[in-house]
């Protein structure tokens, strides 16, 4: 199988004093992740990231997250989120 680039948008939320990742969303292109990542801020959400991943569903194998942009207040720990 060929390489597959995928575009992500994750919302994070204020809770019980800690901020945390939401669920990610799947997006169709890049513009769309960077899109969805403002909305989600503008609705509601302290703040969000968009990245892309490329890599060989069949194999399982992927490169690194690239962050595409980030949105609001985000832990400090987000980038080492994306390296996981």
């Amino acid at each position: 199988m060929a390489n597959v680039t995928f575009f992500v948008m994750i919302p994070f939320k204020k809770m019980k004093g800690a901020i945390s990742a939401q669920a990610g969303v799947q997006c169709q292109s890049e513009r769309s992740a960077m899109s969805q990542a403002r909305n989600a801020v503008t609705k509601g959400a302290i703040g969000a990231i968009a990245f892309k991943r490329s890599g060989d569903p069949g194999l399982g194998e992927y490169g690194e997250a690239v962050l595409i942009c980030k949105e609001g207040e985000l832990p400090d720990d987000v980038m080492e989120m994306l390296a996981a």
